[in-house]
Parts: structure tokens; C-alpha cells; sequence
């Protein structure tokens, strides 16, 4: 869609419309990189949140909040909002969801959400076949995208004969995000995005204490290498269908080690790789903001497709930082702004996500991977990007850090 009442075109600088960026329990601070992005660049950004207090709340670009307890569960109430936002402001705004739940509940709602937002997202159908492990395993094998060998079993019987079958270890995951999120399913599965299998017994002792849910998940061939094997390609497709940037970073350690989210990055520039991903992108006819997670093959040094995610990634920031505004790219599309003059593109810089870094790295220590003082030294690293603290904005470090005062004090205390 397209601002009609910009008065750019008479020689004044636009006036910004409000962005709508959206957190989701369970990501308390992915919004908060979307939500610098685009008020480091002079957007007003309204925070609707799942929490009550997110760190988002306190950044100097949080122009208004609302919470919204449960929207990802019950999106009548996220639709309720944004028409409300819509009224308020004179027309629809862009809104921009930071992690899975809220891109579900967001995409769920596209048809009757139509007059209150500007749309940043691919199309609805592409969103729910990538969000959908089933569904995106069908399309790349129409697409001929370069992903390890998976198998969809919907039975324990199927389960049992693709067993045998498989090179171990393997991969077991969530057909989509939200399928093992049954209260009385074990923590480990509950939580777990992926989760690694040494052998036919663990992945049927795994699958049978899910079949009582249903089988909601599929089964994928182990891509042989370290965690820092990982990389991610972030990506912008314009309207009409041109990729307009590319960002790569390498991801040095994972939380949770192995199968989770990049904690500490370095912002890299790997050409054949990143024209693979615009390559891929056009066989899938994308628009909008994409995040693909690959692995490289250890012996062949090929990289394999794990994911492709419709939206901004954990770590979006980094990518910020390093001069490609994948956010801001969207927004200005979305209101019809002209376009910036592209900015050059920054590499060494890395990120680090402390909390979950230093979870990850327990772990790491015991496995023999790494090193306290390799961990320490990691982080002196310039220039480094934190997740949560900046001083451009020191707001949500210091609400954290007040949280953490206060939740200690509150634990030493006398009962």
C-alpha cells in the first residue's frame, strides 16, 4: 500500500506513520531489535505486547504500549488492537511480528485484518507453508531447494520403518512451531525446537511420548559439523520481486547448544552463498523479509537449507549495525516512501545475546568445545553488538537490571 498524502513530493520531509511491532510470551526481547531498527531511523513505534512489562516498553522508540496478554492464542484480541490503532491514526500501519507465535496469530488474521495494516509479510499461504515443517518439506522438494534428506511420517508405524532407515544422529522437530507446546508433554520436548537423536531407540521412545498429541513433527537427516557450522542469510524482496539487500552471519555458538538460535555472531560476507538464497527466494516468488538457517556439510563443505522463517530474525540487530535495515527496507515499501540510497555494508562486527551466550557456554564447557577463558575472551571482540544493552538507548538494560536487583534482593530476604 502506498501513503497517497506524503508531502515528501512537495519538497518536505515525509511524515512517518507509526510502526506496530509485535512480542509474543516466550521472545520477551526479539522486539526490541525491530523496535530500534525503525526508531533509530525516526519511526514512531507503538509496542503491543503479550507481557506486561517487556524491556521494549522503556527504549526511547516506544512511542506507545499496549498489552495484549494471550493475542497469539487468541488473535481476536490482536485484531481488536491494530483496528483500534488504525482508527486512531487515520488509516492502517505497518505492523511487524518478531517471532513465530505472533507471525502465526498476525498471518492468521490477514483477511479481516486487511483495512487496519499495511502488510510487510509474503504471501499468506507461502507464510503458513514455511511456518508448516510438513508443508515446506513438500515445497522444496517442488523448488529443488538444497535441504538435508526428511521424511514426514504421520503413524508410529511409519516412524518405525523410517527408523531404520535413517544415518544417526538425527533430527526430530515440531511439524510448526507451536505443536509440542501441550502442558503435559516433558520440558525438554515443550521447549525444544529441535532435538538431536543418537539412535532408532531415542527417536521412538521420543515419538511415542508424543503420538498421545499426535505426530506433529518431521524427521531429518543430521548435517555432520560443529555449531559454528550454522550460518543465516537475512534478506529483503521488494514488491516487485527484487532483492534489495542480503546480510550473512555466522553463528559461533547456539542457545540452546546445537539445535537453538545464534547467540554469538559475526556479520561475514559470503557472496556464493548469499546468491544462493536470492536464488532461492525467486523460485518461491517471495516478497517481504526473510531469514534462512543453513548448516555447511562438514566433508563436502555444501550448505544445506535447515529453515526458511517469514520474518526478521533474534538478531535482527546485527544486521541493523552493519548497515543492512531489513525493517526499515520493509517499512519504507509499505508506505511508499522512496528508497535510500543503499548503504555500505559492514563485516567484522559481531553479537552476543548474554544471557542465553552464557547458558550456552555451560554447556559448551562440560561438552569440552570451549573454554571460560575462550568464552571470555570472545567477548572483548570489537565492534560487538549486545542484544539488550546500548547505549543509544540504555532504557530496557537498565529495566532489566533493575528486575535482576530486585529479584535477588527478594530471594535473600528473610521469609
Amino acid at each position: 500500500m502506498h501513503n497517497n498524502n506524503n508531502p515528501a513530493a512537495a519538497g518536505h520531509p515525509p511524515v512517518l506513520l507509526p510502526a506496530v511491532v509485535l512480542g509474543c510470551a516466550g521472545a520477551p526481547e526479539g522486539d526490541l531489535n525491530v523496535l530500534r531498527s525503525l526508531g533509530e531511523r525516526g519511526v514512531p513505534v507503538i509496542v503491543v505486547s503479550e507481557y506486561a512489562d517487556p524491556p521494549s516498553r522503556y527504549s526511547r522508540h516506544c512511542t506507545e504500549f499496549v498489552q495484549t496478554p494471550d493475542f497469539a492464542r487468541h488473535p481476536q484480541a490482536l485484531l481488536a488492537v491494530l483496528s483500534d490503532l488504525a482508527r486512531r491514526h487515520g488509516g492502517p500501519l505497518p505492523v511487524f511480528p518478531s517471532a513465530d507465535p505472533d507471525l502465526e496469530a498476525l498471518n492468521g488474521l490477514r483477511t479481516q485484518a486487511l483495512p487496519h495494516v499495511r502488510w510487510t509479510l509474503a504471501e499468506s499461504g507461502l507464510v503458513t507453508a514455511l511456518m508448516d515443517k510438513r508443508a515446506f518439506s513438500a515445497l522444496a522438494e517442488r523448488c529443488d531447494l538444497p535441504v538435508p534428506r526428511t521424511f514426514t511420517p504421520t503413524t508410529l508405524e511409519e516412524v518405525e520403518r523410517i527408523a531404520g532407515l535413517l544415518d544417526y544422529p538425527a533430527i526430530v522437530k515440531p511439524s510448526l512451531p507451536t505443536s509440542w507446546k501441550h502442558p503435559d508433554l516433558p520440558r525438554e520436548i515443550r521447549t525444544a525446537k529441535a532435538i538431536v537423536l543418537e539412535s532408532a531407540e531415542a527417536l521412538l521412545e521420543v515419538c511415542r511420548t508424543l503420538a498421545p498429541k499426535g505426530l506433529a513433527l518431521i524427521l531429518q537427516e543430521y548435517v555432520p559439523g560443529d555449531d559454528d557450522a550454522h550460518y543465516d542469510v537475512h534478506a529483503y524482496v521488494d514488491p516487485d520481486g527484487v532483492a534489495r539487500a542480503t546480510f550473512c552471519g555466522r553463528k559461533w555458538r547456539i542457545h540452546p547448544p546445537h539445535v537453538g538460535s545464534g547467540c554469538y555472531v559475526e556479520a561475514l560476507h559470503e557472496p556464493t552463498l548469499e546468491a544462493l538464497v536470492v536464488e532461492i527466494l525467486r523460485r518461491l516468488d517471495y516478497r517481504g523479509i526473510a531469514n534462512l538457517n543453513f548448516k555447511r556439510h562438514s566433508l563436502t563443505g555444501e550448505f544445506k537449507l535447515l529453515e526458511i522463517n517469514p520474518r526478521v530474525s533474534q538478531w535482527t540487530i546485527l544486521t541493523t549495525r552493519a548497515g543492512v535495515n531489513l525493517p526499515w527496507l520493509a517499512y519504507r515499501d509499505a508506505c511508499g516512501l522512496a528508497r535510500d540510497a543503499a548503504v555500505p555494508r559492514r563485516t567484522g562486527l559481531w553479537y552476543v545475546s548474554g544471557k542465553n551466550d552464557f547458558r550456552a557456554v555451560r554447556r559448551y564447557v562440560q561438552e569440552g568445545s570451549w573454554t571460560w577463558g575462550t568464552y571470555l575472551r570472545s567477548l572483548l571482540k570489537r565492534p560487538m553488538v549486545f542484544q539488550v544493552l546500548s547505549l543509544r538507548d540504555p532504557g530496557p538494560a537498565l529495566r532489566l537490571t533493575g528486575h535482576w536487583i530486585a529479584e535477588k534482593m527478594r530471594l535473600r530476604s528473610p521469609s
